[in-house]
């Protein structure tokens, strides 16, 4: 009687192949959250310490400001931007995450997107009006409209399905950015009071990822989104051409063109790597 092959009785088991899902690999959510609630105090301090708490650094900030300008019809198109930042809208916006979340039965992030939302541009008017003190008088440090634009993107990526993301990102990255600079161009701001806004988001966008890591059940087993920060700085260099075709430019010609250009830049890294970094964790540790 023929004998069975040597390798019937092993057990046999299906090998992953590229159409299953994948656990996500990287940092564990809360190594994503210390690290950035860190970096937001870090730079908080520092961009503090320079654009406000010094004179020299004050100067700076508003020579920098100085180097931008836009032409009437470019300022009246950033204008129509900014006027839409009212309480009315942040609070749809907000309405708007919490029920898209809640469509999908993510309650852990729809309560992540409200507390960042509410977080963030609740400590930007107490920070400004109650704690801090500028050197140049009337403090304006961090930007409100900067803070509303960047939470409302920052949300939006943490709410999104994966599958919306690589869509998501980039357009949260023009919209943050073109409204962050916008203030900038229109001399509403000064370089320093957006950077403190971003500042402010991502600490708030780390005490959000963390509440949301404690109320959901488990980690995503699904594939990752790859390329979220390239899109991410897509969208940033996306509303820096915007810029460049609605009319911003150097206030006085070639002379302030490396200072704007430094100017414009600090913003655009700023908004590409908190939404970047933001995007990932999302996407590889949040259901």
């Amino acid at each position: 009687m023929a004998q069975p092959p040597a390798f019937a009785d092993r057990e046999w088991h299906p090998q992953p192949t590229d159409h299953q899902p994948r656990r996500p690999s990287g940092l564990p959510l809360w190594a994503h959250s210390l690290a950035m609630a860190v970096l937001a105090a870090v730079g908080m301090a520092i961009v503090v310490r320079v654009a406000i708490h010094s004179v020299r650094g004050f100067r700076l900030d508003q020579r920098m400001m100085d180097s931008l300008t836009a032409s009437p019809s470019g300022w009246a198109r950033i204008l129509d931007v900014l006027t839409t930042v009212t309480d009315a809208t942040v609070a749809l916006c907000l309405l708007g995450c919490v029920v898209v979340a809640l469509v999908q039965r993510r309650w852990s992030v729809a309560v992540a997107a409200a507390v960042l939302i509410a977080g963030a541009n609740v400590s930007t008017q107490v920070l400004k009006y109650q704690v801090l003190d500028s050197v140049g008088g009337r403090n304006t440090l961090p930007s409100g409209h900067t803070t509303v634009g960047l939470s409302l993107a920052l949300a939006a990526v943490i709410v999104s399905p994966y599958r919306w993301r690589p869509v998501v990102v980039p357009g949260a990255a023009v919209i943050a950015t073109f409204i962050g600079a916008g203030t900038v161009a229109g001399h509403w701001h000064r370089p320093g009071d957006v950077l403190a806004a971003g500042m402010v988001c991502l600490g708030w966008a780390a005490v959000a990822l963390t509440i949301a890591g404690l109320l959901q059940r488990g980690t995503p087993s699904r594939p990752v989104v790859k390329g979220l920060p390239t899109a991410a700085l897509g969208g940033v260099l996306l509303a820096g051409l915007i810029f460049v075709l609605i009319g911003v430019r150097p206030s006085y010609g070639m002379i302030d063109m490396p200072l704007a250009v430094v100017t414009l830049g600090l913003i655009g890294v700023m908004c590409a790597i908190v939404i970047g970094w933001v995007s990932v964790a999302a996407d590889r540790r949040l259901r």
